[in-house]
């Protein structure tokens, strides 16, 4: 794997900090290329913002910078393919919880919501320009508020679904990368699967894809699985699934021997099918997705929902707009403090959380309720790429621990999937699945998004009681050139840019 330098050494051999692309020749490294094959030692050459050369050696130029890793791994800039980033990039666009475990790439839009109009959010962004490239889906329910105002929680009709055409055939006009849906959510939910389909095909003439958070990931997930391939199959476009997981116990520990056969049938019906999968058991989503066909005050469902979950104790509250000394208890400790029910406390905080008008008041939840054998099959799956699924402010320490936790905990630790692959799952793979050809490799042309770390001591820090922890053994990060992150800390540098789906 290396010899892995001493921090000492590496903190010797600093950049200065200067504005700009930082032309330098990067020496004693060990690459994972982003293509999976195997590491080698060698030295890399960057030149204004592009990698400009790449072999086993380089002769210095004069008057050339060097760095020298002292064998230290060296591998593309990930790319987080599923990504809320968005919601504060310009309140934080060094976006430092992100770059700190080696993301260069966000890919935001996600679970049906999108920036709207897309042209002018990236307008913004090429004007304030944040710390990592970002590129963004169309959102369905984004769609949705646009053409069915003010009502989108409901099936739309003939005109409405055409006013979603051509919202959307904008959109993918503006850069985006195809068509994301959130149909566990209020807005998305009452689509129906035509109408979806209708969508993805004016995302496929664009040459888009299509992706969804499904309409289930618990009990009904195999089913909800099956509609997104008959979508893919209907709308002749490869598909990919949000944050795969199957989080609810009667579904447990049945991912290798139900998941393979309806990949299998995606294949036989022409369907590219990939997924995006953080490492953790828990997850963060609104209470009311456990009770998935929104029958919220069915005492009998909300039972058997809230015990599918794995008990009040496993679902623990981080946002109550109502209340929010609330944040941080578990519904088992909400329900003793108001002197009823789990269940009778469920049914209080939707209540008290509908929309009045324009006005949703917010609630989040923590849900302990994956299985560790589940997880990790998701993880090494060849058809899966890694995701955080975070935002830059989360209550979720996916945001800020996601990649350093699959390079420490499931690749050193537990050898869950080679080094070499799990690095293509963050680089060479995803972008492929966005067409993208000049990013997510180490090789001449390509832009210098580039991630130095120590594969021997690497891990995440981030906990539920500290989740914007940062990870250790992330030493550095470049994006289109210029380093972003100097022994582990932000340098304040901007150089990100907007990625538009190629042909838009």
């Amino acid at each position: 794997m290396g010899k892995i330098a001493g921090g000492g050494a590496l903190l010797l051999l600093m950049l200065s900090a200067t504005a700009g692309a930082q032309d330098v020749l990067i020496t004693n490294a060990f690459i994972y290329d982003g293509g999976g094959g195997v590491p080698y030692a060698g030295s890399v050459r960057v030149k204004d913002g592009r990698i400009a050369a790449v072999a086993t050696t380089l002769a210095t130029r004069p008057g050339e910078r060097t760095r020298d890793l002292g064998g230290m791994a060296l591998a593309p800039g990930f790319i987080d393919m599923h990504s809320h980033a968005d919601a504060a990039i310009f309140a934080n666009p060094t976006a430092d919880v992100a770059i700190r475990q080696g993301i260069a790439t966000v890919f935001v839009g996600q679970d049906g919501g999108s920036n709207y109009p897309l042209a002018d959010f990236f307008d913004r962004l090429e004007k304030q320009p944040a710390a990592l490239n970002v590129a963004s889906m169309v959102g369905h329910a984004t769609l949705r508020r646009e053409a069915m105002q003010p009502d989108a929680l409901r099936a739309s009709t003939a005109a409405e679904l055409e006013r979603m055409r051509v919202l959307l055939e904008r959109e993918m006009a503006a850069g985006a990368f195809g068509l994301s849906t959130g149909l566990e959510y209020p807005d998305g939910f009452s689509a129906t699967t035509e109408e979806v389909v209708e969508l993805s095909r004016v995302a496929a003439r664009s040459g888009g894809f299509y992706i969804s958070h499904m309409r289930d990931e618990g009990n009904a997930v195999f089913e909800a699985l099956a509609e997104l391939v008959e979508i893919g199959a209907r709308a002749k476009l490869p598909v990919q699934v949000s944050h795969i997981k199957l989080a609810t116990t009667p579904v447990w520990h049945q991912a290798p021997l139900r998941v393979p056969p309806l990949v299998a049938t995606a294949r036989l019906r022409g369907v590219d099918l990939k997924a995006d999968v953080y490492p953790y058991t828990f997850w963060q989503s609104t209470l009311r997705v456990i009770v998935p066909d929104r029958d919220y005050f069915n005492a009998a469902k909300v039972d058997r929902a809230i015990a599918d979950n794995g008990g009040p104790a496993r679902l623990r509250i981080v946002r109550y707009e109502p209340d929010a000394g609330l944040a941080g208890k578990t519904l088992g400790e909400i329900a003793q403090l108001w002197k009823v029910t789990p269940t009778q406390a469920f049914m209080r905080i939707v209540r008290e959380t509908e929309p009045v008008g324009d006005r949703r008041p917010e609630e989040g939840v923590i849900g302990t309720s994956v299985s560790e054998d589940d997880l990790r099959w998701f993880l090494a799956a060849p058809w899966s790429m890694f995701c955080t699924d975070g935002e830059l402010d989360g209550a979720h320490p996916r945001g800020a621990g996601s990649f350093a936790r699959i390079l420490g905990k499931y690749v050193r630790e537990e050898k869950v999937l080679p080094l070499t692959t799990a690095i293509y799952k963050m680089t060479g793979l995803p972008a492929s699945q966005l067409k993208l050809t000049d990013r997510g490799r180490i090789a001449p042309g390509f832009h210098a998004d580039l991630v130095v770390f120590d594969p021997a001591r690497v891990a995440d820090r981030a906990t539920v009681e500290a989740p914007l922890a940062p990870p250790v053994g992330i030493e550095a990060v470049m994006v289109n050139g210029e380093w972003v992150v100097e022994a582990g800390k932000v340098t304040g540098r901007r150089p990100g840019r907007v990625l538009r789906r190629p042909g838009s």
